[in-house]
């Protein structure tokens, strides 16, 4: 008899089903429920930490999967909801706890938690006609599963992270067959890194922390950042339930980088990768910075609440004579919601459009259309990468309409005025250069016109290019 291990398949179609245990406490004063997490049956992980009386907003986070909330404040006992990532593979989540420290230049204490998360897959194995196959993956077994009548079986197996290999055992009758299959080794596990706190003040700055599934040396780590400077610490292991100690020789649970923004900042990235491993081993942290300039606002004002100036033209599509330019100038002012990536706006823009048009054997007729859009709306910063940013907007407001039918052989002078409407959504691209931005936008409109003299459609699609100034 020949026995055959195939490579791992990603399960799609096994689903065992994991019963939920009590929490399982370990010595950092962290619990877990439920105990055993299997990917694809165990869809959220409650969390408990223990915490002295008296310490503020315990914050959250980790290197894959999603916080149901990274913030939980009160009380000594802090509940956590945690969603595993919606891989199959098996490996090592490193979540991250830690309250802010009374200092800026004070690192914050870390609790490190290491959750090994088994994978679900199946593995596939070429036997002979009929045999009964069992596959054992460290200390538990799978199946028995009846290989099909050209000897083929496939065995869903539970792998828990670091497992490299898996007994395969085979029986027909009195024959039997004991053979080891390897494993193929999933993807690395990727770091925590995250900085904090956030927004990150401009000139104390903040910190950069850092863990992976096993403890780390900072020589071990390479370091990229953008829109700011990075000073080497000493590696410390801190826990809620430990003072912090120091030592540069031994690897530690938490590596900590001081993080100080450089002059004019306003977005720190900070990507970290470790050394000696494949490029899955790292994560990406960022964090809107706070304006530096403090004078330009208004006493009493907060100054996350930054002011800029915008200008827009171009023209728009609407079809027939209701194509025509179109422009606009506004102010916006970004907010501390959703970490200032929205701002509100106010615009007041200026639109035309011209009909001249032959009536039968009656002549011709010209009309001239003006209006002026007073439109408030919300933009919304969908994405960042460097310089270059995305943004949606969306809004609407009153238009004043100017209507003059000019006289014609049949038809003499009309000159009407009315007070609309308009609403739009809009995609707006951003490139900046400093103090100044490049836009280019493109907007659909909606705003129709009915006087007893007109009916028309000043809306459409609208594409403009234009800049932004912040003081």
């Amino acid at each position: 008899m020949r026995l055959r291990a195939l490579p791992l398949l990603l399960m799609v179609l096994a689903t065992p089903v994991a019963g939920t245990a009590a929490p399982v406490p370990n010595d950092s004063g962290v619990s877990w429920s439920p105990e055993r997490i299997v990917l694809g049956a165990d869809t959220l992980v409650e969390l408990k930490l223990q915490v002295p009386a008296g310490t503020g907003p315990l914050h959250a986070a980790a290197s894959t999967g999603a916080f149901v909330a990274d913030r939980v404040e009160g009380g000594t006992v802090r509940l956590f909801q945690w969603r595993p990532p919606s891989v199959r593979y098996p490996l090592v989540a490193v979540l991250l706890f830690w309250a802010a420290a009374p200092r800026p230049d004070s690192p914050p204490q870390v609790t490190v938690v290491r959750l090994p998360l088994v994978g679900l897959t199946e593995l596939d194995v070429a036997t002979a006609a009929g045999a009964n196959v069992e596959v054992e993956v460290a200390d538990r077994r799978f199946g028995p599963v009846k290989a099909d009548g050209r000897g083929r079986a496939r065995v869903p197996v539970e792998v828990p992270p670091g497992v490299r290999k898996a007994r395969v055992l085979a029986t027909r009758g009195t024959l039997r067959t004991d053979a080891t299959a390897p494993l193929d080794p999933p993807p690395g596990s990727p770091l925590a890194a995250v900085l904090t706190p956030s927004p990150l003040p401009p000139s104390a700055g903040g910190w950069l922390l850092m863990a992976g599934e096993a403890p780390l040396r900072g020589g071990d780590l390479d370091v990229e950042v953008e829109g700011a400077v990075v000073v080497a610490q000493d590696a410390r292991t801190t826990s809620h339930l430990a003072p912090p100690h120091a030592s540069s020789a031994a690897p530690h649970d938490v590596v900590r980088m001081r993080v100080i923004p450089v002059a004019g900042a306003e977005r720190v990235r900070v990507s970290v990768r470790r050394r000696d491993n494949n490029p899955a081993s790292r994560a990406d942290a960022e964090v809107t910075m706070l304006s530096t300039p403090v004078a330009v606002h208004p006493p009493g004002m907060d100054a996350s609440w930054r002011s800029s100036f915008f200008l827009l033209a171009g023209g728009v599509l609407a079809g027939g004579s209701n194509t025509g330019p179109s422009g606009g100038v506004g102010v916006s002012v970004l907010t501390p919601l959703w970490r200032q990536r929205l701002a509100a706006e106010l615009e007041v823009g200026a639109r035309s459009s011209t009909l001249s048009d032959a009536v039968g054997a009656l002549g011709a007729v010209r009309s001239q259309v003006l209006a002026l859009p007073l439109l408030v709306s919300v933009r919304a910063e969908l994405f960042r990468r460097a310089a270059f940013s995305l943004h949606g907007r969306a809004g609407a407001g009153p238009v004043p309409i100017h209507h003059h039918l000019l006289p014609s052989d049949f038809q003499g002078e009309v000159k009407e005025s009315k007070v609309s409407g308009m609403g739009f959504v809009a995609l707006q691209a951003s490139h900046r250069f400093g103090r100044w931005s490049a836009l280019a936008e493109a907007r659909g409109a909606w705003a129709p016109v009915h006087t007893p003299w007109l009916d028309t459609q000043l809306g459409g699609l609208a594409m403009y290019l234009g800049m932004r100034f912040e003081p």
